[in-house]
């Protein structure tokens, strides 16, 4: 038996809580601590960790530690010149966001949330202006992720459905299976090709789906901070995906091999270049896909920020149009 994401989160919950408790304890036995104060310091504590954590991430991506010359994505001309830099108010921001996100998405919305339902897309709309989205999130996570962004999804009309991909660490391969099957039964019902909204490891899932399967399995796909060519934080994962997503893979050189022009030309790709998971900056870039370049947004915050919410929206109407 495997844990579900969900299960792996609460696990995850608990242990910060027994820290923090840990912590306190500690120092009301050998420092004559209050309970109260003690209790404070632990959770202070477990909160800094986290910190460092998500600061230790951002440097990792952002400059390609341990990433070699010859690994490294490639770096078009025209949108490497345009990458931004931030000014120390701006980072401090994006990372202050970065850590509520974080925060709330991993100790509350995964492991607590996920019985909640999708907002409903409004019934005053005709069910052929209301395209299907099919919602893939990313590593070790579930459909909880998408709470955040699916009812802006739903007031501009998409009628939304999520996957969860089991087991937690598994092949990517298997995912792009499941990742069919459920787009069959979704065009069954609906009596159209689904468009796909993918976070992180999820584009990678839909491009092996579509290398499998072909450009008319789905109306477009969009990508939301999904390292196309390989993360620097992956060789530190756990499970056959982590390694499938390391920097130069076997498997990402295969699956850029088995796509063709026409497969790309229907990929939307959002990123931020201060992603603080999905880098070496340039990672999410494409050829032959389309792309929507933001900054100063974390690789979690891509899916609760105003910006990247409306980009998603931008990229679903750019792909309803190509197939109109």
């Amino acid at each position: 038996m495997t844990l579900s994401a969900a299960g792996a989160r609460r696990v995850a919950v608990a242990l910060q809580a027994a820290t923090a408790a840990g912590i306190g304890w500690q120092l009301t036995q050998h420092a004559g601590w209050h309970w109260p104060a003690a209790l404070a310091a632990g959770a202070v504590t477990v909160l800094g960790g986290l910190a460092i954590g998500i600061a230790i991430a951002f440097a990792t991506t952002q400059l390609g530690i341990g990433v070699s010359r010859q690994q490294r994505p490639p770096k078009p001309a025209p949108i490497a010149r345009s990458r931004p830099s931030l000014p120390l108010s701006e980072a401090m921001r994006c990372f202050a966001m970065e850590y509520i996100a974080v925060f709330r998405m991993f100790n509350w919305l995964q492991p607590f949330c996920s019985h909640r339902r999708y907002a409903a897309p409004d019934d005053s709309l005709a069910p052929d202006q209301t395209p299907a989205v099919l919602l893939v999130h990313g590593y070790a996570c579930n459909h909880a992720v998408w709470l955040d962004l699916q009812p802006a999804l739903a007031a501009a009309g998409y009628r939304c459905e999520a996957i969860d991909m089991e087991p937690v660490l598994g092949d990517i391969d298997d995912y792009a299976g499941a990742l069919l099957r459920h787009i069959e039964q979704l065009t069954a019902r609906t009596g159209q090709a689904p468009l796909l909204v993918c976070h992180s490891m999820g584009g990678l899932v839909a491009r092996a789906a579509l290398a499998k399967a072909g450009r008319g399995v789905c109306a477009g796909i969009v990508t939301l901070g999904t390292p196309h060519h390989g993360c620097a934080l992956a060789r530190f994962g756990a499970g056959r995906n982590a390694w499938q997503m390391r920097c130069g893979s076997p498997w990402l050189t295969a699956l850029g091999d088995a796509e063709t022009p026409a497969l790309r030309a229907r990929m939307v790709s959002i990123f931020s270049w201060h992603d603080s998971i999905a880098g070496p900056p340039c990672t999410s870039w494409l050829d032959g896909a389309k792309h929507i370049p933001l900054a100063g947004i974390g690789h979690v915050s891509l899916l609760r920020d105003p910006r990247a919410v409306a980009a998603v929206a931008e990229a679903l109407s750019t792909l309803r149009n190509m197939a109109a």
